[in-house]
C-alpha cells in the first residue's frame, strides 16, 4: 500500500496536470467599445469625468461631439499627451489607444452641472 502511494505521488508530481495556455494572438473576448470603456476608466476617468467631492475635474469632459472626425488627431494626443496630460504610448498599446477612441465616439454630452434657475423643482 505504502509503495503504491509512493508510485502515484510521484507520477502526480513528475506529470503535473496542466491547463492550455493562452495565445497571445487571440482576440478578446470583447468589442472595441467594451475594451475602450475598460481602459478609459483605468486611465482616463480620474481626470475626466464629473466631478464630486473628493475628486475635482482636471481635464475637460470627453464625449463624440469632441471626437467625430478627429479621431486620428485624438489617437496621437492620447499617446503623445500635452504639458498638462501624460502621454499613454509606452503604457497602452496602439490598438487599446483606438478601443479608447472608439468608446469617446459613443459616449453623449453630458449635462450642464449648472446652478437651478426659478423654474425648475426643487426638494427641500
Amino acid at each position: 500500500m505504502k509503495y503504491g502511494s509512493m508510485v502515484l505521488l510521484f507520477s502526480i508530481l513528475l506529470f503535473p496536470l496542466t491547463l492550455p495556455a493562452q495565445n497571445g494572438n487571440s482576440s478578446p473576448p470583447y468589442d472595441p467599445v467594451t475594451l475602450g470603456r475598460r481602459l478609459f476608466q483605468q486611465n482616463c476617468s480620474v481626470c475626466h469625468t464629473q466631478a464630486t467631492l473628493t475628486n475635482p475635474m482636471y481635464g475637460p469632459s470627453l464625449y463624440r461631439d469632441i471626437v467625430n472626425g478627429k479621431e486620428d488627431a485624438m489617437g496621437d494626443f492620447i499617446g503623445k499627451g500635452s504639458d498638462k496630460m501624460p502621454g499613454f504610448r509606452y503604457g497602452l498599446k496602439a490598438s487599446d489607444i483606438s478601443a479608447i477612441v472608439e468608446y469617446l465616439e459613443t459616449v453623449p454630452k453630458p449635462a450642464s452641472r449648472g446652478p437651478q434657475t426659478k423654474g425648475e423643482d426643487r426638494v427641500d
